[in-house]
């Protein structure tokens, strides 16, 4: 058992420690720049030399700085960590969280294959993905891009806007955008091979890499292509590891009572089924305690302690979380082409093709599928005749049996995701500073969701119920007895992998669900300095966009009836089209005053029309301020949107019966409550604030700091209650929800169970950063190479998520409440890393910090044994070494270490989907190497 006082105890250590590094960094100021690191060169537009294009804004302004906070991740940042995937190294900065990936999410299927981003941990759905400042086709039903279909190799940056950016890119931008921007300059070949594994001997991957450009036609033309391949083995096995291998688990305390002071449940180890064995266990009447163990033998079962219904300490019960992926394996390619040509000094023209896909294939533990309550008869053909001759002498008909049937019942997932993206588009000038740029882009993904080894729910009920056939004494369906045709084949559910290979092909089969994603749409952007102040010309940007984004989802005959155990689905299409007209203009106020140097003014807006929900408007008012060359103020106040998924408009109708009480009548009533979406919905209302400074101090060149202030709140939010939080809701606190019944006779007879605008929710907090280079010639001589230094930390100091009847307070805490990633979050999260780079040697070291919090902030000494856990600070190494540098020719040799101590994450309870751990915050796969090559030529 886990010691609270030793957890609290290195809990404060750490916040200390933490406290410590922040005061040192922060003694003169810190800050998030918005600009890119003074260490990698400045990004220029391509259609516009000198004019810095940043993603905070749509204008392109030569020297504009753009007062929404924005971190950049270079080339420099990619090199050291060698990711093999951009999302595990976008992940880790301090403002995103881990919610959707492999190896916080490999047991549920609903999002597809992939990585998706999730800035501030308001959900994947509220970050908004671009590729060069374009939207991409959605990977999934609900609206998220995943990160696999962009080709790395190409990547010269990533930007991160943390701050609402809905009136500079439209929906989705509550929490911020992630825009990943390509090197269009590249000439020749450049590429790169590595290869990884853990320490654990699993996790083994791989990445291969290549990219051209060149120039043709008197450097008028530019051709861009790019290829990639990498595959991941993942980790199948919780039980992997050795933190997970003890069973940790949250149950039920059966000691506690409202007086004795224990506590109503425990985080503990070796937990185990107290219902079900692998081979079947008899949980009711005198026979319960007997087992069944290989080749159906009758065994007694040891019962452990802490002994519930459901689970128990220690014992025979199966350790049913060991089953748990925590890493699917994923195998993705991807591809892409740009072909530019230039007209003429006003004109060019340009096409860009790309496909990416992943598969992936893995085993879908999840609770309630693999663990069965099977009814067994007296005259069940398998049955020990020991047992039934026990059920004789006790007057016994039937017995309930609990079987973890893992050996024949747990589903193959086989999930292929394809996306196609084309685009055309001109860009061009229209004399002075007037300029213009237009596209079309068409997007298609398609999602193919496999279920192998599937148990079909109704042979299995016929299956089960077998007899000796009084013709031929052999085991016989009870069912062909009055309907031989029916093809049903007897099987034999006593002891592990008692089922015959014909039993288990009658049984079982395969689901299929399909998703059609395409997204359609065109963009034309006007820009130019119309006129000036007493400060400087005025920057202006107005455009119009068009989108149609549809969905298709099919489904075989079995999951459209709900026939499996895994993978109901009900058919449905939708579309939405979406119109939205935008301005924006930057207006000097001041320069080189004698009380500024510089005074601009930031202002946005845009009108966007949803064929499904009408028209809302989004806007940004920013200031920033030159005191002088070190000190620099910003300011922004927005409204933003996140317009309602496809799937929670359209989701087709699975029927379910539901079970409530109704407050109306005061009884007990079974209905109807099918699952389905609401094309009533309206988008999700953020109003955001940021505040911060950045020091550039002149006294200590190459050193930037900066400190920002965020505070986010989100009305509307959508959310789906269950059918009887719905009727408890519509006759107390939220009558709202009422629309949702419907009464016949004053009965109910139907309760939608449906997602509605309910939620809200307020978020606050700070973000810093801190860059410093530091040429160590003057100090060690010369070709000392150079130090630097860079520093991103994020501090949460409220998250709370109200309903109307209750409010959750998330931060400081780890629970997660929401499976799109809406949930805990630590106050504290760092990234620390510093660099030394001595002629062909570069080497890099950094720190990660997560940090821990309480399991729930809703908890008390009297509902859980642990309240809090501690944090885990994560080392990386990483070595560069270029063998060959000659002109634009290189060789370079690199490697990496990840989690050098090889942390474990901490044990906050949990079951299958949680793996006995936080997945979405904290590490899992332990200390992992990779080494590699990468080439220019």
């Amino acid at each position: 058992m886990i010691n609270s006082r030793e957890i609290l105890s290195r809990h404060r250590r750490m916040l200390h420690l933490s406290a410590s590094i922040l005061v040192f960094a922060a003694a003169p100021a810190f800050a998030q720049t918005a600009e890119p690191p003074p260490a990698q060169p400045e990004p220029q537009a391509e259609e516009a030399a000198g004019d810095i294009v940043v993603t905070g804004s749509r204008i392109a302004r030569s020297g504009f700085a753009a007062p929404t906070p924005m971190t950049t991740l270079g080339t420099d940042e990619f090199e050291a960590a060698a990711p093999q995937n951009l999302a595990n190294l976008v992940n880790t900065l301090p403002a995103l969280k881990s919610s959707l990936t492999p190896a916080s999410s490999s047991n549920n299927s609903n999002f597809g294959t992939g990585n998706y981003l999730d800035l501030r941990g308001l959900g994947p759905t509220r970050t908004l993905v671009l590729v060069d400042g374009k939207r991409v086709v959605p990977s999934s039903i609900y609206g998220l891009v995943n990160i696999n279909i962009i080709p790395q190799a190409l990547v010269e940056r990533a930007e991160i806007v943390t701050g609402g950016a809905s009136a500079a890119w439209g929906s989705d931008a509550v929490a911020g955008v992630v825009n990943f921007i390509f090197n269009r300059d590249l000439e020749g070949f450049k590429g790169s091979i590595q290869g990884g594994i853990s320490d654990h001997d699993d996790h083994r991957n791989y990445l291969g890499s290549i990219a051209f450009g060149t120039k043709f036609a008197d450097g008028r033309g530019k051709l861009l292509l790019a290829a990639e391949i990498a595959d991941n083995s993942g980790v199948l096995r919780q039980d992997s590891r050795d933190w997970g291998a003890q069973g940790y688990r949250l149950i039920t305390n059966p000691a506690a009572n409202a007086t004795n002071g224990e506590p109503l449940r425990l985080i503990a180890a070796d937990v185990r089924t107290a219902n079900a064995s692998y081979g079947g266990l008899i949980t009711s009447g005198p026979l319960r305690g007997i087992q069944f163990g290989p080749g159906g033998q009758p065994i007694p079962f040891n019962y452990g302690t802490a002994l519930t219904a459901t689970t128990m300490i220690g014992g025979d019960g199966v350790r049913s979380n060991a089953d748990a992926v925590l890493e699917t394996p994923m195998l993705r390619k991807a591809a892409y082409g740009r072909l530019s040509f230039e007209t003429s000094d006003a004109l060019t023209l340009y096409g860009e093709a790309s496909y990416a896909r992943s598969t992936s294939n893995y085993p879908l533990a999840l609770p309630g599928v693999s663990v069965d309550t099977l009814t067994i008869r007296r005259d069940n053909a398998f049955l020990p005749e020991s047992i039934r001759a026990a059920m004789v002498a006790n007057n016994l008909q039937t017995f309930t049996m609990g079987r973890f049937s893992s050996d024949y019942a747990m589903v193959q997932a086989d999930i292929d995701t394809k996306t196609q993206r084309y685009v055309i588009g001109a860009e061009g000038r229209l004399g002075g500073t007037w300029r213009w740029d237009g596209y079309y882009t068409r997007g298609i993904t398609d999602v193919v969701i496999i279920g192998d080894n599937n148990r079909i729910t109704a042979r299995h009920a016929l299956a089960l119920d077998s007899v000796i056939n009084p013709a031929t004494g052999a085991a016989i369906c009870r069912s062909t007895l009055t309907d031989p045709a029916n093809g049903c084949v007897p099987f034999n559910p006593f002891g592990p992998n008692s089922a015959s290979q014909s039993a288990l092909d009658y049984m079982m089969g395969t689901a299929r669900r399909a998703w059609h994603l395409t997204q359609d749409a065109a963009a034309l952007t006007v820009q130019g300095e119309p006129f000036s102040t007493w400060a400087g010309p005025v920057s202006i940007a107005v455009g119009a966009e068009y989108r149609r984004e549809s969905a298709d989802v099919v489904a075989d005959a079995i999951s459209v009836a709900s026939g499996f155990g895994v993978g109901a689905q009900i058919p449905w299409s939708g579309a939405v089209k979406v119109w939205e007209g935008f301005a924006e203009t930057i207006v000097p106020l001041a320069k080189d005053a004698s009380w500024a140097k510089a005074l601009d003014l930031n202002l946005a807006i845009r009108q966007t029309d949803y064929s499904t929900s009408g028209s809302v408007t989004t806007w940004k008012a920013g200031l920033t301020y030159d005191v002088n060359d070190s000190i620099r103020l910003r300011a922004t106040r927005s409204r933003d949107i996140r317009a309602p998924a496809l799937a929670e408009l359209f989701q087709g109708a699975s029927q379910a019966a539901v079970t409530v009480i109704d407050p109306v009548t005061a009884q007990t009533v079974t209905t109807v409550g099918p699952v389905l979406g609401n094309s009533a919905l309206t988008p999700e209302i953020a109003d955001t604030l940021t505040a911060g400074i950045v020091l550039t101090p002149t006294a200590i060149p190459r050193l930037r700091m900066s400190l920002d202030f965020f505070d986010i709140k989100v009305k509307d939010i959508i959310t789906s209650l269950n059918a009887q939080s719905i009727v408890d809701r519509c006759y107390t606190t939220q009558p709202e929800v009422c629309s949702q019944i419907t009464r016949v006779n004053g009965q109910i007879t139907r309760i939608a169970v449906a997602p509605v605008n309910l939620q809200s929710l307020r978020t606050t907090g700070l973000d810093m950063e801190l860059d410093y280079r530091l040429p160590m010639t003057g100090l060690l001589g010369d070709n000392a190479g150079d130090l630097s230094f860079r520093a991103l930390v994020s501090y949460v100091g409220k998250l709370t998520l109200t309903d109307g009847a209750t409010v959750t307070r998330l931060a400081g805490s780890v629970d997660q409440p929401t499976i799109q990633g809406l949930g805990g979050q630590p106050h504290w999260r760092f990234n620390l890393r510093t660099t030394y780079e001595q002629g062909p040697v570069t080497v890099s070291a950094a720190a990660r910090y997560v940090g821990g919090g309480m399991i729930n902030r809703a908890y008390t000494a009297k509902d859980i044994n642990i309240l809090s856990i501690n944090g885990r600070v994560y080392f990386d190494l990483s070595m560069q070494y270029e063998v060959i540098r000659q002109d634009k020719r290189a060789i370079e040799l690199f490697a990496a270490i990840d989690n050098v101590m090889d942390r474990d994450p901490p044990i906050a309870g949990g079951g299958f989907n949680t793996a006995a751990t936080v997945r979405s915050l904290y590490d899992q796969i332990g200390r992992t190497y990779t080494a590699g090559l990468r080439f220019r030529y």
